[in-house]
């Protein structure tokens, strides 16, 4: 009878493992795509808080020169057109060249000009 009982221990034991195991997977899967999801969902936000963001000009009071261009796009928001030439430029009226606009460098604000 004691080996049938040890078996079944082993059996048990086994079985609840493999479902730990298997939960624990299913768990770690579970935490990526809500993380993907978090991450998705912080861009969705991040451009609808922005949108007109640029507008406002205490938030052009705080550019910096060497400011990078990713730190620009989170105080800004997206620019409405980008060029390349010399320098790249984000201008971030819709059809304006003479509105407000900044230049950068290898990624860095070089200048920038905002008109009242």
């Amino acid at each position: 009878m004691k080996p049938f009982t040890t078996a079944i221990a082993l059996f048990s034991t086994a079985l609840i493992c493999s479902t730990a195991w298997a939960d624990e997977s299913a768990l770690a899967q579970r935490v990526i795509d809500l993380e993907n999801r978090v991450t998705t969902l912080e861009m969705l936000l991040e451009e609808t808080n922005t949108k007109d963001r640029w507008k406002d000009p205490i938030l052009w009071q705080r550019i910096k020169k060497e400011m990078s261009s990713n730190e620009i796009r989170k105080l800004l928001g997206k620019p409405a057109r980008v060029e390349e030439a010399i320098f790249v430029t984000w201008y971030y009226h819709q059809t304006s060249k003479l509105h407000s606009y900044i230049w950068f460098d290898e990624g860095k604000v070089l200048g920038w000009e905002i008109t009242e």
